[in-house]
């Protein structure tokens, strides 16, 4: 079974065309839809609660109070393991996969590729045969791997819930750096260049508005790339001269941008 993992807040202009996306894929494994709702306070609730009343594969959870982002999505995934699904693919309540066939596609790919657990794609509008692909252990800095987090379908098995458990002690503002960081050691990645889905670049957690929210989005990518370094002595090759670097030029081009 695939595990379509969907976080979402406060998201009714876009959380039904989601879910509409996921409905109309054509796979030969069964799909079923965990929506987790953090607490919206607009109209998603009533959305996601017609949607499930629709479609008995929707499961639709509903918190009382707002946890975050990487809160709800681990929620999400405790809940997937224990329901022992084989895929987890991941949408973004304010994104939409345009390719029917886009799981099967990489369903398939994994079938043929047995070392690879990990298939990320293109998002319409991008064309960049650059990102990398293989073994990403070596090569996962401040940049990541550039996985657009719609995009993504990956093995059950590379969570362990202890490490969840961890990151969530962190308190990072986002998952996937650090989770994807951790699933680099353990699997071959594979990026297929033809276009799945739409990534609406708006204001989120990783694309924030303010300045203050920008710069602190910024030291965190930092504090994420060396607990991974410490976490995996010698594969993710944090260096003091390159992190300040970098943070000295993302200060200036936060200030004056």
């Amino acid at each position: 079974m695939i595990a379509v993992c969907i976080a979402t807040y406060n998201q009714e202009a876009f959380i039904a065309q989601a879910v509409e996306s996921v409905r109309a894929q054509v796979c030969d494994l069964p799909i079923r839809i965990y929506i987790g709702d953090d607490a919206s306070a607009d109209g998603t609730q009533a959305i996601c609660e017609r949607l499930a009343a629709q479609d008995e594969r929707i499961v639709y959870i509903r918190r009382e109070q707002n946890t975050g982002l990487v809160r709800n999505t681990i929620d999400l995934y405790r809940r997937i393991l224990a329901d022992r699904c084989d895929y987890i693919a991941m949408l973004d309540g304010d994104d939409y996969w345009t390719d029917p066939h886009k799981l099967q596609t990489q369903l398939d790919y994994m079938r043929m590729y047995p070392q690879i657990g990990f298939v990320h794609t293109a998002v319409e509008g991008q064309s960049d045969d650059s990102i990398p692909t293989g073994d990403l252990s070596d090569r996962y800095d401040l940049a990541g791997a550039r996985q657009t987090n719609c995009t993504v379908l990956f093995r059950t098995d590379l969570l362990r819930t202890d490490e969840l458990d961890e990151i969530d002690r962190q308190g990072f503002p986002v998952l996937d750096y650090p989770l994807y960081g951790l699933f680099a050691q353990r699997t071959e990645f594979a990026y297929l260049g033809t276009p799945t889905a739409v990534w609406r670049d708006h204001v989120s957690v990783s694309q924030p508005s303010s300045r203050r929210a920008r710069w602190h989005y910024r030291r965190e990518r930092l504090r994420m790339w060396h607990w991974l370094d410490k976490k995996c002595p010698g594969h993710f090759h944090f260096r003091y001269d390159k992190a300040i670097l970098w943070y000295i030029w993302h200060f200036f081009y936060i200030l004056f941008a």
